[in-house]
């Protein structure tokens, strides 16, 4: 591999492990804040962290497409990041790294039925069984109607739709636009907004606490690293290769927030295993594409 190619997978494994991370940092924060003041500080601060990149005497946006880039942070930021917060207050940080891999499943449901994206038999297989996995996924523990955590789990599944449609705009509204400014504006938008929650719900200062500080730092990391530097480090990677290649870094998210959650001492059991392994099946299908035989005999390269 040249040099260009190990800086790719470099990359890509740096972002694996700090978005597979965001997981158990989401659950120290939680021990001293709420699940609304953990994501507000979240976008509050990613999104004025990322606005110093904006080059805003170079900026200029197409009449009408301001909504979209509001659109893309809300859908893309700012309600993932509120649902995964309130599901992480009764679900396991691994289980909740398991679901996100569900992304690239509703990111082809949303093209297929609003952007005319059309789906071949690799991709039907690939959504029935990623809709099994996910089902094991949500009824990890039983299939209990009185259970309260599938109602949670699903918190993280209409996450992982946000994401999904906001992929889908990005793709079909935002393309023409630098990568940079895609992650950055709507962030600076809904940081707005995340500002003003914490306002409203106020924010405790207890820095003389151990157990304060360890979870301020937490979230203060999800937000400058797990949030505004991997995603230029993910607008990096999409430029130096493609963005087949940078979104693999799905399929390893997983992998880590387990490790991670086992470390925690939370309990992974077969429900939770079988149905990540259905989900990365489900996925490796739907990207899976035949390779055209060529008429011409190339030659092997030693």
């Amino acid at each position: 591999m040249n040099e260009k190619s190990n800086i790719a997978y470099l990359l890509l494994g740096v972002l694996a492990v700090i978005w597979g991370s965001s997981f158990i940092l989401m659950k120290i924060g939680l021990e001293s804040f709420n699940s609304f003041q953990v994501a507000a500080i979240r976008i509050s601060v990613a999104g004025v962290f990322l606005l110093p990149f904006i080059r805003w005497k170079k900026v200029k946006i197409k009449e009408g497409d301001l909504k979209y880039f509001a659109i893309s942070g809300f859908l893309g930021n700012f309600l993932p990041a509120f649902l995964f917060t309130a599901a992480q207050t009764r679900i396991s940080s691994s289980l909740t790294g398991a679901l996100n891999s569900l992304t690239p499943l509703f990111a082809l449901g949303v093209g297929v039925l609003f952007m005319g994206v059309k789906m071949n038999r690799n991709q039907v297989l690939g959504v029935i069984v990623g809709l099994i996995g996910a089902l094991l996924l949500v009824f990890n523990q039983g299939f209990s109607v009185e259970a309260s955590q599938p109602a949670y789990t699903f918190l993280i599944i209409l996450a992982t739709i946000c994401y999904g449609i906001n992929v889908n705009i990005i793709k079909n509204k935002l393309n023409d636009y630098p990568a940079l400014l895609v992650a950055s504006l709507p962030l600076g938008i809904v940081s707005i907004v995340g500002i003003a929650i914490l306002f409203y719900t106020g924010l405790p200062f207890q820095f003389d606490s151990f157990e304060y500080n360890k979870a301020f730092s937490a979230v203060i990391t999800l937000a400058v690293v797990g949030t505004a530097l991997s995603l230029i480090m993910f607008n990096r990677l999409i430029q130096m290769t493609n963005a087949v290649f940078a979104s693999s870094v799905t399929y390893l998210i997983p992998i880590v927030a387990m490790i991670w959650g086992s470390v925690d001492s939370e309990q992974i059991n077969i429900y939770q295993v079988s149905g990540l392994i259905l989900i990365l099946i489900a996925i490796r299908i739907i990207n899976f594409k035949r390779k055209k035989r060529k008429s011409v005999v190339v030659q092997n390269k030693a």
